[in-house]
Parts: C-alpha cells; sequence; structure tokens
C-alpha cells in the first residue's frame, strides 16, 4: 500500500475513534442504551447503564460512580417501574423524552418532557456531566438550554452541586427519598425537604409524621448543622429569591463528596480515600441530635439529649399538665405563668444557646435591625418571640414567631432569641430597655 494511502486510512481511523471518544457521554435519538451499554462522562468519573442490585432480580437504569467505588450507584431513574429481565432498553425521543422499555416495547419510565411536539426543528441529545448530573440538551439554537436534567430528580445520594429545594416558578420540589432497602432502590417510608412556609428549614418525615426539623438557616448554616461553614474542603450555600428557595453545597477541592441517605434514615456523609480505596464518614451535614423526634418537649420548652428528664419550660413558663412532667413525660409543654395583655405591655427575655423554634408561622424581614425587630413584634399582639435572622457582621435581618414556641432544642450555638413575656414578669427584675437578659442553663 502506497504511503499517501496509508496516512489517508490512519488519518480516517484516528478520525472515526476521536469521534467515538467525543460521544461516549451522550446519547442521541438514533441510539438505544441496552443491557450492557454504557455512556460514560467526560472525566471517567460517573457511568450510566442498566443494573441489578446485588441481591434483586429486577433491573433499573441508574448512574454509578465508574473510575472509584465500581458499581456504588447515585441515581436511579425507574424507581418505582422496575423491569425483570434484561430486556430493557432506554432511548430518546425527538421531543427530548428519555423512555425505558421493556422487551415487548411497553413504555416503563419516561421523564415525562413536556416539550411541544411542533417544534420540528428540535435537535435533543442526553449527556452525563463530570458532576453526575444527567442533561437533556436542546441543541437547536445557538444557544444550547437544559430542558431536563437529573438533579431535579434526586435519590437517596446528595451530590456536590445538587439542590434541594423548591423552583418557585414551576412549583417544582426537589427532595431526598431514601431506597426502600439495600436491594430496592424503590422509594422508602422518609423523606428530606426544604419547608419554604415561613422562614425555610429542613425537614425529616415518616409518611406524615415529622420526625426532625434543621432549624432556620443563620446566615452560615442550618442551625441544627454541627458543621464549620466556610471551611477549605466545601461551601454550603443557601438561596432565596422570587425565582427559587434551595441549599447546595460544592466542592472547593479535589476530594470526591456525597451524602447517602440510608433506607433507615441514617443520613451518612462520606468522602472517598485514595490511599484504603474505601468511603470514610466526614462532617459535612451531619445533623445534631435529634432529641428523640420533633416537638418532644411540647410547646414552650427546650429539649436536651443529655440532660434527664430532656425537657425543661422556658423561663416564665411551666408544665402544662405537672403528673406528666413529674413522669418524665414532657410531651404536652408549657404554659405561661402570666398571661399575656397587649394593653398592659410585655418585655422580653433573652435567651441563647438553642435551635430557634419551628418558622413555619414566622415572618421575616432581612434588612430590619435587632431595635426595628423588637419594635415590630412589640405592636403585634400575636407575636410570641423575635431574633435576628442572620448571625453574620454581629447580626441583621429579622424573624418574628406567632403563637407557640415549638420543637426548641439546645445547643451550642450563640444566637439570641427574644421571647414576649407579660410586663408582670419583670416586676421586681432589673430591666434594660424592656429586655431582662436570661440565659438558658
Amino acid at each position: 500500500m502506497e504511503i499517501g494511502s496509508m496516512i489517508l486510512l490512519f488519518s480516517c481511523v484516528l478520525f472515526l475513534l476521536l469521534s467515538s471518544c467525543a460521544t461516549l457521554d451522550t446519547i442521541s435519538t438514533n441510539q438505544v442504551i441496552r443491557d450492557g451499554d454504557t455512556i460514560v462522562s467526560d472525566d471517567k468519573m460517573f457511568e450510566l447503564g442498566f443494573f441489578s442490585p446485588e441481591r434483586s432480580k429486577n433491573w433499573y437504569v441508574g448512574i454509578w460512580y465508574k473510575k472509584i467505588s465500581t458499581g456504588t450507584v447515585v441515581w436511579v431513574a425507574n424507581r418505582e417501574t422496575t423491569i425483570t429481565d434484561k430486556s430493557g432498553m432506554l432511548e430518546l425521543s425527538r421531543q427530548g423524552n428519555q423512555l425505558i422499555c421493556s422487551g415487548d416495547n411497553t413504555v416503563i419510565w419516561s421523564s415525562n418532557l413536556t416539550v411541544s411536539a411542533m417544534n420540528d426543528n428540535l435537535v435533543v441529545v442526553v449527556q452525563l456531566l463530570d458532576t453526575g448530573n444527567l442533561v437533556v440538551w436542546d441543541r437547536s439554537t445557538k444557544n444550547e438550554r437544559v430542558i431536563w436534567q437529573s438533579f431535579d430528580h434526586p435519590g437517596n445520594t446528595f451530590l456536590p452541586g445538587m439542590k434541594i429545594g423548591k423552583d418557585l416558578a414551576s412549583g417544582r420540589e426537589r427532595v431526598i427519598i431514601p431506597w426502600k432497602s439495600a436491594d430496592d432502590p424503590s422509594p422508602g417510608p422518609y423523606l428530606h425537604w426544604l419547608d419554604t412556609n415561613g422562614y425555610p428549614q429542613i425537614f425529616v418525615r415518616k409518611g406524615s409524621v415529622i420526625r426532625w426539623r434543621s432549624g432556620p438557616w443563620n446566615g452560615l448554616k442550618f442551625q441544627g448543622w454541627s458543621i464549620e461553614n466556610p471551611n477549605p474542603i466545601y461551601s454550603i450555600q443557601f438561596v432565596m429569591n422570587e425565582k427559587e428557595i434551595y441549599y447546595k453545597y460544592d466542592l472547593k477541592s479535589s476530594a470526591v463528596q456525597r451524602v447517602l441517605v440510608l433506607p433507615d434514615d441514617v443520613a451518612v456523609p462520606l468522602q472517598w480515600m485514595d490511599q484504603i480505596q474505601e468511603w470514610v464518614v466526614h462532617t459535612i451535614g451531619a445533623a445534631t441530635d435529634s432529641c428523640g423526634g420533633y416537638g418532644l418537649c411540647g410547646p414552650y420548652a427546650s429539649c436536651n439529649a443529655n440532660r434527664y428528664p430532656p425537657c425543661k419550660c422556658m423561663a416564665g413558663f411551666k408544665p402544662q399538665v405537672p403528673d406528666e412532667w413529674d413522669r418524665a413525660n414532657g410531651s404536652s409543654g408549657c404554659e405561661r405563668k402570666q398571661d399575656l395583655d397587649c394593653m398592659s405591655g410585655s418585655g422580653f427575655k433573652r435567651i441563647s444557646g438553642i435551635v430557634f423554634p419551628d418558622t413555619r408561622r414566622s415572618w421575616y424581614n432581612h434588612s430590619m435591625t435587632l431595635e426595628e425587630c423588637e419594635m415590630a413584634c412589640r405592636m403585634k399582639c400575636n407575636c410570641t418571640a423575635y431574633a435576628n435572622s442572620d448571625i453574620r457582621n454581629g447580626g441583621s435581618g429579622c424573624l418574628l414567631w406567632f403563637d407557640e414556641l415549638m420543637d426548641t432544642r439546645e445547643n451550642d450555638d450563640n444566637q439570641d432569641l427574644y421571647i414576649k413575656l407579660a410586663a408582670s414578669e419583670f416586676a421586681g427584675s432589673h430591666v434594660y430597655g424592656f429586655n431582662y437578659i436570661f440565659e438558658l442553663l
């Protein structure tokens, strides 16, 4: 063979190889993914394809680690609808919908993308990004846009860059739902979500029963999290604007991290260690002691898991059902020693070292000073407490509570809460501007 022909042949082969390599992370509309076929992110960290959990006879489309911890699954498409053999197929429709079909071409899962079928010029591809996010791109115009992504539909794994919260424009909520068991990725009974009622906070529930609450964002972290933010490894962000409310974390280093929520609702923050080729627990997002669940001590009481009994009435309050408290059952909570009378005036006592009470029925303003916040609470008869919403730069913003103060937990945070009490509670006390200083012991 002539040298020129050999060079031409080599060039063609090289072109084909480079073309193939360039598309290993994508699925086009003329491509079908079957058992054994995969796509791999550009940095070779993540892989997508069909898999079956170790002790399961069902098959799923999922994303797992490829470069490290091979086979560790981070996302599953058809969690609720399984395939019982290896006949499954994944394909992309011209309208941008991902479809998983069984061997008889029955659609068992769809990404349910609502893109107008009248757009004959739509050009779509699915791409697995280096973050582990599976994205459907519309490339019909110069400025390609995301029209669907797996990060909008989390499973049991919280990855860096993934948002947990609510898109206010579409109403879509991004929540964490653990697997039913280690071999069954279908949704289990637990749900982790960011509640946007009042001042946003994270909740965990089992069925309809609330199991845990994070407390509100204080400018650096959610109060119930025992973490440091910022730190050299990752940064935690909380975003609240007219378009969306969410929190996420991003890595500042080359560390590989994930937060896995197990079927029994234990959140395990993990970091991959190359030296030992294993995942080890780190501290991101780890919640403090739940003190036995949401509202264990009832209204106007605080809970301390290191104390027995764990419940204690706040200053100015007494047990609502003393007999129950005598039996170490504080679930009935506390009541005021002196009823509030708006006409007779009121004052405030300060407590610190707590996770603030439930903020779902609170009101907030990020621009008010603490003095303005106090005045606003004083002028509203049903306001029961106030505080700064942000601890940075000496404190700023305003949080107002209305009605009962529920699920207060003691911790090491030095963020002050000012509780409204009847003026008669301050008789004989040394009062500074109606604020009596009280430290919770």
